[in-house]
C-alpha cells in the first residue's frame, strides 16, 4: 500500500472554521498528495475559543489559527524527545563504527545494477554493526522508544544537531502547502535535502501572520 504522511497546508485568515477541512483538502488539488482525512497533529493554546479550532480535544487538535496553537511547546517538546533519544541511541551503538545511509548503497545499485544488485545494496546496509544495534533495541517488546534507521545521519551528528533537528520537525509534516499553493516537500530522504525542506518551511511559518491558519492532513 502507498506510504501515508503528515501534510500541512497553510489557510489565510478568515477561513470559516466549519471549512477549514474542505478548504485544505481542496488546496491539495494542485499537488501529487491525496487528502485521506484530518490529523490531530496540533497542541492548543487554550481551551477557549474552541470554536475556532478544528476537531478540538483536551489540549489538541487538527488546525486552527497560529495564535491559538502552541506551536513553541511542540517545539520544546520535540527538542527534549530527540536529545533523550540522542542519548539512548549512543549507548545502543556503544563501540560501533559509524554507519552509511541507505541512499548511498542505493546510488552504488543505480550506478551499476548489473553487477550490484538491489539485495546485495541492502544486505550491506543490513550489515553494518550500527544498523544491526539500532534493529535489536528496536525489536525489544518493552523499549522505551523506536530509534528510526531513518535518522542514522542525523543521529551521528550529534546530540545538540540532532536536538535542534526534533525542534525543526516539531511543527511541520512531510511537506506543506503554502498560502499561494507552492507545495514544499523535501527533494529527497537524504539529511541535507531533509535539513533544507526544514528551514524553508520553518521560515515559511514564522512569516505567517498570527491569524492564519494551519491544518494538518494524513495524507498519500
Amino acid at each position: 500500500m502507498p506510504q501515508t504522511s503528515l501534510t500541512i497546508v497553510c489557510l489565510p485568515d478568515g477561513t470559516p472554521a466549519n471549512r477549514l477541512a474542505t478548504t485544505a483538502a481542496t488546496r491539495l488539488a494542485g499537488t501529487p498528495l491525496t487528502p485521506l482525512g484530518i490529523a490531530r497533529h496540533f497542541i492548543t493554546r487554550t481551551r477557549w475559543h474552541r470554536s475556532s479550532l478544528l476537531q478540538p480535544r483536551k489540549n489538541t487538535a487538527a488546525g486552527g489559527p497560529i495564535r491559538r496553537l502552541d506551536l513553541e511547546t511542540m517545539r520544546a517538546a520535540a527538542r527534549d524527545a530527540f536529545w533523550c533519544r540522542w542519548h539512548l541511541w549512543n549507548q545502543v551503538v556503544a563501540g560501533t563504527r559509524p554507519a552509511q545511509p541507505y541512499w548511498t548503497f542505493l546510488d552504488r545499485y543505480r550506478a551499476r545494477p548489473g553487477t550490484y544488485p538491489i539485495a546485495t545494496a541492502r544486505q550491506h546496509y543490513l550489515a553494518q554493526p550500527r544498523i544491526a544495534s539500532m534493529l535489536t533495541y528496536n525489536a525489544l517488546p518493552n523499549r522505551v522508544t523506536d530509534l528510526p534507521t531513518t535518522h542514522l545521519e542525523a543521529l551521528q551528528t550529534g546530540p545538540h544537531s540532532y536536538a535542534h533537528y526534533g525542534w525543526l520537525r516539531a511543527v511541520p509534516g512531510r511537506s506543506l502547502v503554502c498560502l499561494d499553493g507552492t507545495h514544499l516537500v523535501a527533494a529527497t530522504d537524504r539529511y541535507v535535502n531533509q535539513v533544507a525542506y526544514l528551514a524553508a518551511v520553518n521560515h515559511h511559518i514564522s512569516l505567517l501572520h498570527h491569524r492564519d491558519v494551519l491544518v494538518a492532513l494524513h495524507t498519500r
